[in-house]
């Protein structure tokens, strides 16, 4: 089964450089997953209306090339695999014409209503599919560097293979925040789109590039309204930076992106 819902672009989901940010794309992918999960065909609507849902774990993202607003997409979701209470897929934006746009590949942990893991239910392993996420390369577009509706939309990699880095060195830049509380998703912990934010500010505040093209994710705690955490961050070369959000000395994300 492949699910894919339509999405169009948006203005306010455009960084300063005119292009859609990677923690909008990171957005997007989470709103086909919550319409993928209302599917009955799934077999997880009646345990989501319980409280059921997936925590993401890690998650690969990459952008095929940058776009802009005004985008005509579909975006897609495969299973690929289902264990006991783990689950792993794919994910891609395309645009309507079959352009790749970026693609993901993600693994969530299955939690019940009490934060604990749960079994996930026997029908969802039929939905299991090795079909292909069909979508062509296309070409650069040069668009108008000065246009707000469109931009030059340049090819990137769109390659996975980032590594991610546990431990924080002591030179790494470090800031404090208090987690807001418009931060807070629809399971009452920070949204992984917010946590890259975090990340792409402190690259700003080092005059860095906060405009990312991919990433390497990993979720490993979960920050509150009102915590005060740590974001870390240090070079690795060529334009990638690992990056580090802990709570009192709790490792909460781990993060290695690339930037513009």
């Amino acid at each position: 089964m492949i699910y894919s819902l339509p999405l169009r672009t948006r203005g306010t989901e455009c960084g300063a450089d005119r292009w859609v940010t990677l923690p909008a794309i990171i957005s997007y992918m989470e709103h086909c997953r919550w319409g993928w999960l209302a599917e009955p065909s799934l077999g997880l609507v009646d345990a989501v209306h319980q409280g059921h849902g997936f925590y993401v774990v890690n998650q690969s993202i990459a952008m095929s090339r940058r776009f802009g607003q005004g985008q005509n997409t579909q975006v897609r979701c495969v299973l690929r695999h289902v264990g006991r209470s783990v689950a792993q897929g794919d994910q891609d934006v395309v645009r309507d014409d079959g352009t790749s746009l970026a693609h993901c590949n993600i693994r969530g942990a299955w939690m019940g209503p009490t934060g604990r893991l749960a079994r996930i239910p026997t029908q969802a392993r039929e939905s299991v599919t090795e079909a292909l996420l069909a979508s062509e390369r296309g070409e650069p577009q040069v668009g108008s560097p000065d246009s707000l509706f469109e931009p030059p939309q340049p090819l990137r990699p769109g390659t996975f293979g980032l590594e991610i880095i546990d431990d924080i060195p002591a030179g790494a830049h470090r800031r404090t925040l208090r987690v807001r509380a418009t931060d807070i998703d629809i399971f009452n912990h920070v949204n992984g789109a917010n946590y890259v934010r975090y990340i792409a500010d402190s690259l700003a505040i080092q005059e860095a590039s906060p405009s990312l093209h991919r990433a390497e994710l990993k979720y490993m705690g979960q920050a509150k309204s009102g915590d005060l955490i740590d974001v870390a961050t240090w070079p690795l070369g060529d334009d990638v930076w690992a990056a580090g959000i802990t709570r009192a000395g709790e490792p909460l994300f781990r993060a290695t992106v690339q930037t513009e």
